[in-house]
């Protein structure tokens, strides 16, 4: 199965493909591992066999544009299928990131998956943005995901070592973190993200770069309705607030409105 994976949540636009072994090749695969003898370590001396890859990250792209996701997204989809030696043909569905994130960049990303998978009619599945981005920078110790909401906010969701979140997403301005933390009891020892700089300077926790690929984290958080074939529910973007962009309001009179005469009693 091939997975193309599509993250616009952040100023960080991220295509990538993925393959994901269907549970059959998984049993092949691990009947023949378990045939082979067993092999020594060079690190402990103990017998192991080699480990069977669910997933295989085929190609990744990324490009940092903050206002260009538009322009940006199509070019890196066609570009990670040329270095795959695939087709859109080839593909077997979607999985899109759905923020939060700034409504435009959001948007541009959950459109694009949603008319690939209607035109190709494959299933498109959506995964909360900071959970991907958790996933690749997994590490020792709960953290917090931060990404840009601009406005002088940030997004923060908060993590437990083994990845799970425990709080979040949420819309808040880096100075009110610190607040939020022992509020909600929270005790993050780093932080990760697009926009983790500011949240740094307020809780004084360093910053890690991710160690994982965002594409194949994607496709992890999404393995479960992937494998089973389940139908995806509805794409719905965590856009957390409303968008700067307002409905326009019927014009204001620029003449002078004559008063009206008093009624008769």
């Amino acid at each position: 199965m091939l997975v193309l994976a599509i993250d616009t949540s952040t100023p960080v636009i991220t295509a990538g493909l993925v393959r994901l072994n269907q549970p059959h090749e998984v049993v092949a695969a691990m009947e023949a591992a378990a045939a082979l003898p067993l092999s020594g370590s060079a690190n402990d001396g103990r017998a192991f066999r080699p480990a069977i890859d669910v997933r295989q990250l085929l190609a990744e792209s990324t490009v940092t544009d903050a206002f260009g996701h538009a322009e940006q997204l199509m070019p890196l989809v066609r570009g990670v299928l040329d270095q795959s030696a695939h087709t859109i043909g080839e593909i077997s569905a979607v999985v899109v990131g759905i923020g939060p994130g700034p409504f435009t960049g959001l948007r541009v990303g959950m459109v694009t998956a949603a008319a690939l998978g209607d035109a190709r009619d494959i299933p498109v599945h959506g995964v909360p943005s900071h959970d991907a981005m958790a996933r690749a920078a997994m590490g020792t110790g709960d953290f917090l995901v931060v990404t840009d909401a601009r406005r002088r906010e940030v997004y923060v969701s908060a993590y437990r070592e083994n990845g799970a979140r425990v709080y979040g997403p949420a819309v808040i301005a880096p100075a009110a973190l610190p607040e939020l933390v022992a509020e909600h009891g929270l005790s993050p020892e780093w932080l990760t993200g697009a926009g983790a700089g500011p949240a740094s300077e307020a809780l004084g926790l360093p910053v890690r770069e991710p160690g994982g690929s965002v594409s194949e984290s994607l496709v992890a958080c999404a393995v479960g309705p992937l494998l089973t074939a389940a139908v995806p529910g509805p794409l719905t973007p965590l856009y957390l607030r409303r968008p700067d962009a307002a409905e326009p309001t019927a014009p204001k009179p620029v003449l002078p409105v004559e008063p009206h005469a008093p009624a008769a009693r």
